[in-house]
């Protein structure tokens, strides 16, 4: 049997009007609408900060982006193993080999004078003298402390004929060391530029009674001795001991030569120049000699030719390989190819009145009297300018072969 039990009655419950929920939904409302309204009244306070603080998420994930997209980073070169192999090159006397690959690892020794100072030496020896200065001048950058940096940078200055502006690079480097031989020996070589030779003179014989290992100081002494006391055989003995100190210096080499040739012993300069191409093929200065003796004391235009060919061909900034080039394709009878050489000799920068005068004359022969005196009339102003006027009645007598009345003309101006 079930007993119902009957329930309490309690009445019916109505909800309050205000509950705990909707009253602290109300209190939200009122606080947000309060804050909202203080920031408009405030935005001049407010604005900086709400910016700021978007500027910083949005940095973030500008970086977290980027930072995604970079590549793994790779490793830094060692360049000891190439800067090995450029010392071989240099000991054997490969200068052009080893000064690319100095120039391949500078940027990773950016504070070796040494490796400067090598490109330095290597483009002076390529004849490529402005891009010497440059390297000189970082060379000073790696260190402006070390003697070597500002004597080298004095060098390739002389070598590039602003002697005046070299002579306070090198006094600055015997400042910052007096017993620095290079400093000393180029610093002769500079005085000898400024028509200061026995100046020069001086200065080595003080230098080699303290330093006899000098190479530096023999060559420039056998540079005043053979240019100043025409002293050849003196030269030529200076020369031999400083290449024979000196890491194979090819350009020391070639200065033998010059001076075995000046002597007539072609053969013999023969010899040591093709030592130096053998080992530094595209050797500008050793290609030039090599045609110079095959062409002016030998009359060997073809053998000339194949040396200078080479030369351009290697270092088409060289215009002495392109003038005498054009010299031996005139003797070969190749006029067409002979007037491009002497004109490309003259574009590079030529200002030998005698340049200007085979690259007119050549078109002389050529009919193009408009183009020949496009050479000859500056031609004829180098040479009146020049001490020696050298080339100056060649070049009048063929400008009247395209102009009878052009030097007549000239000398009433």
């Amino acid at each position: 049997m079930q007993i119902r039990t009957p329930k309490k009655y309690r009445g019916v419950q109505r909800r309050s009007i205000l509950s705990c929920r909707r009253l602290s939904f109300y209190i939200l409302m009122l606080a947000l609408i309060g804050l909202g309204i203080g920031i408009i009244l405030n935005r001049e306070v407010f604005v900086p900060v709400v910016r700021e603080a978007f500027d910083d998420v949005r940095a973030e994930l500008e970086n977290r982006a980027a930072t995604m997209a970079v590549p793994e980073p790779t490793a830094t070169v060692d360049p000891r193993n190439k800067l090995i192999e450029a010392s071989g090159y240099w000991q054997g006397g490969a200068l052009g080999a080893a000064t690319e690959l100095y120039i391949e690892i500078a940027p990773s020794m950016p504070n070796s004078v040494e490796v400067y100072r090598r490109i330095a030496l290597g483009l002076i020896n390529a004849s490529r003298y402005e891009e010497a200065m440059t390297f000189a001048a970082r060379a000073i950058n790696a260190d402006p402390f070390d003697a070597e940096a500002w004597a080298i940078r004095a060098w390739t200055l002389d070598w590039e004929g602003r002697a005046t502006e070299a002579l306070s690079y090198a006094l600055r480097a015997l400042e910052l060391d007096p017993d620095n031989s290079r400093a000393q020996a180029y610093l002769a070589e500079i005085y000898f530029s400024l028509d200061q030779a026995e100046r020069g003179e001086a200065l080595l014989a003080d230098l080699l009674a303290a330093d006899p290992e000098s190479p530096e100081g023999y060559r420039a002494r056998g540079l005043i001795r053979q240019e100043y006391r025409y002293d050849f055989d003196g030269a030529l003995e200076d020369y031999r001991q400083a290449y024979s100190l000196s890491d194979n210096m090819n350009f020391i080499a070639v200065d033998i030569a010059r001076v075995e040739s000046g002597l007539r012993n072609y053969e013999t300069a023969l010899e040591m120049l093709q030592e130096v191409v053998d080992a530094d093929p595209y050797n500008a200065r050793a290609l030039f000699r090599l045609g110079e003796i095959q062409f002016r004391y030998l009359g060997n235009y073809a053998q000339a030719q194949r040396h200078l060919q080479d030369c351009v061909d290697f270092n088409p900034g060289y215009l002495y390989c392109y003038f005498l080039l054009g010299r031996a394709q005139e003797k070969l009878g190749a006029l067409d190819d002979a007037a491009v050489s002497f004109e490309m000799a003259i574009d590079l920068g030529s200002d030998s009145a005698q340049h200007h005068y085979w690259a007119g004359y050549a078109q002389i022969l050529l009919g193009n009297c408009s183009r020949a005196l496009d050479y000859l009339e500056p031609g004829l102003q180098l040479a009146a300018q020049s001490p020696t006027q050298l080339y100056l009645e060649d070049i009048e007598t063929v400008i009247l072969l395209c102009d009878p009345t052009y030097v007549r003309a000239a000398a009433d101006a």
